[in-house]
């Protein structure tokens, strides 16, 4: 096991990661999920599983 304390990128990768931050929330990932393609495609999957109920213990029907 490698020592954590020890710094294992160089200083100026260091920074240019700080830099290059992307925020967390990404406009354009989100604008995908909603795409009706992929909406559609996800709730084939949820008919696929017969809407397995999950821990909230909801189905599709």
């Amino acid at each position: 096991m490698s020592n954590l304390s020890i710094p294992t990128t160089s200083p100026d990768d260091y920074y240019r990661q700080r830099i290059d931050m992307q925020p967390a929330f990404n406009r354009d990932l989100f604008q995908q999920l909603l795409e009706p393609e992929n909406l559609h495609r996800a709730w084939r999957q949820v008919k696929a599983n017969k809407g397995a109920a999950g821990i909230d213990g909801m189905t599709i029907e």
